[in-house]
């Protein structure tokens, strides 16, 4: 499996996982991830594994939207490790009895420059699909990594992110707002 290898899971119509590709537990053993392994994750729901309400929320209305409409959707996100940079393209689609197909398809992996650090004071809400953090009332990127925190973070969805997906629902015609 190379560093670039899409990661697929398929979700029952409650969406509980039901199978995981054969490269899902190299990668979750690479990124620290013991509690995510094949053994751990299957017949359980996705939102055992989806941090934040507002996250839940953004990645239910991409699901219901996808199951909606019959059609694939499609959206960026960061999922970065403490030593690289990863963005990838998520893609959900339409199995047969409402089942789904989530898709993670690797657009960019780069090395940081330097390690990842923890949060400054007062870094408590990251966004948890482009990975910036909020700062007052603006969203900045940072090189830095949620699991060097030394208290909790709230992951929320940006109104750039939002925006986008809101973008993405409604090209296929659904009504659903994305909260």
């Amino acid at each position: 499996m190379g560093r670039s290898a899409v990661r697929v899971y398929e979700l029952s119509a409650q969406n509980r996982i039901l199978s995981v590709s054969d490269n899902w537990d190299p990668f979750a053993r690479t990124n620290g991830g013991a509690d995510a392994l094949s053994h751990a994750v299957l017949g359980r729901p996705i939102w055992d594994f989806v941090s934040g309400l507002d996250t839940r929320s953004y990645l239910n209305a991409l699901i219901f939207a996808t199951r909606n409409a019959g059609r694939k959707v499609s959206v960026r996100y960061r999922c970065d490790g403490l030593a690289e940079r990863r963005l990838f393209q998520l893609q959900i689609e339409p199995l047969e009895d409402n089942a789904v197909r989530l898709s993670h398809l690797p657009l960019e992996i780069r090395s940081r420059r330097k390690p990842a650090s923890a949060p400054p004071p007062g870094a408590q809400v990251c966004c948890g699909q482009c990975l910036r953090w909020r700062q007052g009332s603006t969203w900045e990127e940072a090189e830095i990594h949620h699991a060097l925190a030394p208290q909790g973070i709230d992951f929320v969805v940006c109104p750039q992110c939002r925006t986008e997906a809101q973008r993405v629902i409604d090209a296929l015609g659904c009504l659903r707002a994305v909260h």
